[in-house]
């Protein structure tokens, strides 16, 4: 009774869990970057933005004008939109600005669409950005404040109902083609909350579903079956109620959480009664299986607890609840699974002499331990060669982080990041800021022309697609007042020259000048549209960058700063990447240092971490030779692999204590070690590797990478206790005296 109501209670919850890949969730609160990023927004004002873009034959006519005036005042209506641009907004702010009229008058009987279309076409402040070379896609950019992730997808779900309930022409010529095109930052991030949720909900009922039919096949008893499923839910429920009450949100590191808790407490289960198949008394198998489940269970939770060292919320927030799920899979297996066998009769197994020597009367896993003591050598050069081809395979692993591969090709945010950039402009904004000091003005020539040889830097970058500063605006400026002639698309010698040009770009027919300066003239942005690239790429660019400012721009009296909401996330999954690296590595250590303890003998200690390396070596390096990338949700595999490892390799290494403390006989505890622990190893391996597996037919590719890895990782864990770690017993064998006096 205590059980169900705890359950219910933590059930209610849990099914509030949300999930949340916001950029905001990923960054401390006393991080240098993002306080400068604050800064930069008090300053400038809000840089995220959503874009969206379609085609048409003829956007020039007052049809399509009114069609896009409309749609850009439904979305700038909208909650969370600061500021709109469209090329309806240029339109109407070009042909009633005095220096368009006059201009107007030079071109005789030619109508005022076509001019206004030949000059945005030419125009650099909106080539690339509202309108295509071509003239063919335009494109409606709204700027977003974004009060959290909640508002950015609420957001993003009005601006689909919008463009959904307001029709726009468009070249889509197919039916199944929808006639928009959305992206920007705040569509991918709702994008990866809503696959990722999706995909978890879909898959993981049939991730239980074949768990069941495993069980089935390998217990062939209802208890074998209900137990396990009742006591992995009970688990999972409590530890995502525990999740939600304590105010966390799923994230793509968070997901591991369940997973691991699924493999724990189903480990412990299926040990506590496959050992009563053999004892049929509760009160022996827990005397049995209750110590060594205990110290897997700790060992476990102290070496995840090594991600509790980071200082990046979401790692830090999985490490806590990793170890605490740990110790509350053990808690709920080791009372709960006793209760429901107390309830369960079970027929009484055949007993089983394993001193007998006829091989056709002994068990299968006494016959694995007997295989394993006569070919130690071969199977430990085996796994040496294994091991060596798979470090082969991790020299060619990739660290880097890339969001848009996470979605298919095929999907709609996918496709419409392709189109956009194809057509219109990159996604990824970067901001480079400049500052001057002792109350240097930013319209000074010298400062005015280090930010135009920075831009034309900028434009020798191929990802780089668009940049803009307040040099652009007084450079046409300047061209305008001067009968519009390309030589005077300078800058003016004077900086009240600059500063009045400023003034007038009203005149010019748009506001967005007053976003890249600050009214004390004090700073200037340069604002930059770039491809979506991976980390790697972007990192190599914005060096290029730097080093550029370094050696070829005035830096006395100017500082310049790279900052924007995408670079942090971008710089963020970097350093998520090596932190957890450093973390498993701790972990690593830790879980060897309390194995070591665990099993009272540091030979023993030593011996267990070949097992325990090998199903991470041979994870990574698959991932290695299949070409997949190694960041911040793929790193998270190797700690579930050595969890695994660590969980199988203390059982074994704990009962051949036992086992050779009865004789001295190695041969013999090895293969009573395997007939006791061998059985349940495989069950719980291959139970989980099959329900994991069911993942890897989603098309979103951190889940699918989950389900395959796991599943892999769960196989060569299972094979590598089998016959690695008897092997390794054998040729490395401990001192019998030190064994039976510890024991």
């Amino acid at each position: 009774m205590c059980f169900f109501i705890i359950t219910a209670f933590l059930g209610f919850f849990a099914k509030g869990m949300k999930t949340d890949n916001s950029i905001e969730i990923w960054l401390s609160e006393d991080d240098k970057d993002l306080a400068y990023y604050n800064e930069f927004l008090k300053k400038f004002g809000d840089e995220e933005f959503l874009v969206v873009a379609f085609s048409a034959v003829n956007l020039f006519s007052r049809e399509y004008m009114q069609q896009i005036s409309t749609l850009a005042g439904k979305i700038k209506n909208l909650d969370g939109i600061v500021t709109v641009a469209s090329l309806a907004d240029v339109f109407k702010s070009k042909v009633t600005s005095p220096l368009f009229k006059e201009k107007l008058k030079t071109y005789g009987r030619r109508s005022v669409m076509n001019v206004f279309k030949q000059e945005v076409r030419t125009d650099p402040v909106y080539q690339n950005t509202i309108i295509s070379k071509n003239g063919r896609t335009t494109a409606i950019v709204a700027t977003v404040k974004c009060a959290g992730p909640e508002a950015r997808k609420k957001l993003v779900a009005d601006v689909k109902k919008v463009l959904k309930e307001t029709g726009v022409k468009s070249a889509a010529t197919t039916k199944k083609q929808r006639p928009y095109y959305l992206a920007g930052p705040s569509v991918v991030n709702a994008e990866l909350d809503r696959m990722s949720k999706k995909d978890m909900e879909k898959f993981t009922p049939l991730m239980f579903v074949v768990s069941i039919v495993v069980l089935g096949c390998l217990f062939r008893t209802v208890s074998g079956v209900v137990i396990p499923v009742v006591t992995v839910g009970v688990c999972i429920t409590w530890i995502t109620g525990i999740f939600v009450l304590m105010g966390h949100t799923m994230n793509m590191i968070a997901n591991m959480l369940l997973p691991l808790t699924f493999i724990i407490s189903l480990s412990t289960s299926i040990r506590l009664i496959n050992y009563y198949y053999h004892e049929r008394r509760i009160y022996e198998t827990l005397q049995h299986v209750s110590i060594p489940v205990l110290m897997a269970s700790i060992t476990t939770a102290i070496g995840f607890a090594s991600l509790m060292t980071s200082s990046i919320p979401p790692v830090f927030t999985t490490g806590l609840f990793m170890s605490g799920s740990a110790i509350l899979s053990y808690v709920v297996s080791i009372t709960l699974v006793p209760i429901l066998l107390s309830f369960i009769p079970l027929q009484k197994e055949r007993s089983v002499n394993v001193s007998s020597r006829n091989d056709y009367a002994l068990p299968l896993f006494f016959k694995i331990g007997q295989f394993t003591v006569k070919n130690k050598t071969i199977l430990l050069s085996a796994g040496f060669a294994v091991f060596i081809i798979s470090v082969i395979g991790i020299t060619k692993l990739r660290l880097e982080s890339d969001l848009m591969t996470s979605f298919p090709k095929k999907s709609s945010i996918a496709r419409d990041n392709k189109y956009i950039e194809k057509h219109l402009t990159g996604l990824l904004p970067v901001e480079i800021v400049a500052e001057t000091s002792a109350g240097t003005s930013i319209f000074q020539p010298n400062i005015l022309n280090a930010v135009v040889a920075l831009q034309k830097h900028l434009r020798g970058i191929p990802e780089i697609t668009h940049s803009i500063s307040i040099a652009d605006y007084i450079m046409k400026t300047h061209q305008i007042l001067n009968n519009n002639k390309k030589e005077y698309y300078t800058l003016p010698a004077s900086e009240k020259r600059s500063a009045d040009y400023v003034k007038l770009a009203s005149l010019y027919g748009d506001t967005y000048v007053d976003t890249l300066y600050t009214k004390e003239h004090s700073d200037a942005r340069v604002s930059v549209r770039m491809k979506q690239v991976g980390s790697n790429r972007y990192q190599a660019i914005i060096e290029s960058v730097k080093a550029f400012i370094d050696t070829r721009l005035n830096t006395a009296s100017l500082s310049w700063h790279v900052t924007g909401i995408v670079p942090l996330l971008i710089n963020v999954q970097d350093n998520i990447l090596r932190s957890e690296i450093y973390s498993f590595s701790l972990a690593f250590i830790l879980m060897f240092i309390a194995t070591t303890i665990v099993l009272k003998s540091v030979r023993l200690g030593l011996v267990s971490v070949i097992p325990n390396l090998i199903p991470i070596t041979v994870t990574l390096g698959l991932m290695g030779f299949a070409g997949m990338r190694l960041d911040a949700a793929t790193i998270m595999i190797a700690s579930i692999a050595l969890g695994i490892s660590v969980d199988d390799t203390i059982h074994i290494f704990y009962r051949f204590r036992k086992e050779l403390s009865l004789d001295g006989n190695y041969q013999e505890a090895v293969c009573r070690t395997m007939f006791r622990v061998g059985r349940a190893a495989v069950f719980t391996s291959i139970t989980a590797a099959f329900g994991f597996m069911v993942f890897s037919f989603s098309s979103f590719k951190p889940i699918q990478y989950f389900g395959v890895l796991t599943g892999i990782t769960m196989l060569s864990a299972l094979v590598s206790d089998l016959l690695l770690s008897p092997s390794c017993l054998m040729l490395l064998k401990p001192n019998t005296g030190e064994i039976r006096n510890k024991f």
